[in-house]
């Protein structure tokens, strides 16, 4: 049989032009629409990142007003769509419910087929806006908490942790929270945005391609891996911490957190998130021991890549961003429903993007299976 050369996840393959995200693996830089993740998280929120992703531009002051108006009036579930969280199972996983609920939302917009630019925009500001109250709405039930309504005075970030919370969150949350939620909003064409481009390119509707892209996110190879971060930090014990590296790398086996299929030096984010950790610690006055712990995890572990010669392995933006998430409350299985409150943004920006020059996507496979036009013959009962 001849050798055909292909490549295996198509890594390193170009499949469409973007311009939204470019990710520089080799010099650990992230941009948005050209502006560094650094300057972005350090002067902006997430309203106008968001903004700045729907519309490859920065929006001024009055658009920015408008927006961040439009994204708070859509926060509110209808009762037919509340009605179906408390229905949902209380075991179910918070990814699984922003599934079948997100479904639903295509169900209850009366404008899921119109195609003008003007309602594309409110679907996907509906997408956005709602996606925070189903998590935060199914923690409260499953939990017995009573049901705490969307707060139309606070920012996108801040309404998030009050509906988690109950209370208004302080300064520094917000902050650090806004500013985590910046670093997950796009990064090329990872798997769940491309999941989200292929399904776009069959002229699925919006709710769908958000839909297969929150099926591909929830994998722990991808944004499921922040979740088994912290319960592997959580797991080891600080006197057992430099055993459990040392047999985990003897046996060639993942260490999570650690390694990234594009960046070959520190994640960007990961950095930031390393000092958002830090500053939440030192302003809450407490966390400081776990944080503490993931940084000699960290450093220990990167030690033993350097001794055996694996120089391009780093922490990635999962690593640190559990630490953030538990310091400021949240239940370690809305790891990857955050994540996915974030990226969203990115998922229907890159849908309208992919629509503007549309081909389907349809690549090969190589068939390396039975003989073919092999004789049938029935198995034997």
């Amino acid at each position: 049989m001849a050798t055909v050369e292909f490549a295996k996840g198509l890594e390193g393959v170009i499949v469409n032009t973007t311009q939204l995200s470019k990710v520089d693996g080799e010099n650990g830089k992230l941009y948005y629409c050209g502006y560094t993740i650094e300057d972005l998280a350090e002067n902006c929120n997430f309203e106008e990142v968001s903004f700045l992703l729907m519309h490859k531009r920065l929006p001024n002051k009055q658009e920015l007003e408008e927006f961040d108006a439009q994204l708070k009036k859509e926060r509110c579930l209808t009762p037919e769509l509340e009605a179906s969280i408390v229905l949902t199972p209380k075991k179910g996983h918070p990814m699984a419910v922003l599934q079948a609920l997100v479904s639903m939302l295509a169900m209850h917009d009366d404008e899921i087929a119109d195609k003008s630019i003007e309602a594309k925009e409110r679907k996907a500001i509906r997408i956005i806006a709602k996606m925070p109250t189903v998590v935060t709405m199914f923690d409260a039930l499953r939990e017995g908490r009573p049901v705490v309504r969307p707060n139309k005075n606070l920012s996108h970030a801040a309404n998030m942790l009050y509906m988690m919370t109950g209370r208004i969150p302080s300064d520094i949350e917000e902050k650090i929270f806004d500013k985590a939620l910046i670093l997950h909003m796009d990064h090329g064409c990872n798997a769940s945005t491309f999941t989200a481009r292929v399904v776009t390119s069959t002229e699925a509707d919006i709710y769908t391609s958000v839909v297969a892209a929150l099926g591909a996110l929830s994998g722990p190879l991808h944004g499921g891996a922040n979740e088994k971060v912290l319960q592997m930090l959580e797991k080891v014990k600080a006197d057992e911490m430099e055993e459990y590296i040392d047999k985990k790398i003897e046996n060639k086996e993942k260490i999570m957190g650690f390694g990234h299929r594009v960046y070959k030096v520190w994640d960007p984010r990961a950095i930031i998130l390393r000092k958002l950790a830090v500053e939440l610690t030192e302003k809450m006055g407490e966390g400081a021991d776990k944080v503490d712990f993931a940084e000699k995890f960290a450093q220990y572990t990167l030690k033993r890549f350097a001794e055996i010669g694996k120089t391009n392995i780093y922490p990635n933006v999962d690593y640190f961003s559990g630490a953030v998430y538990a310091c400021l409350g949240l239940p370690t299985d809305f790891f990857t429903p955050v994540f996915a409150i974030s990226r969203v943004v990115g998922w229907v920006a890159h849908h309208y993007e992919q629509l503007v020059d549309n081909r389907i996507y349809r690549p090969k496979l190589y068939y390396n299976g039975a003989e073919l036009g092999r004789k049938f013959e029935r198995p034997d009962a």
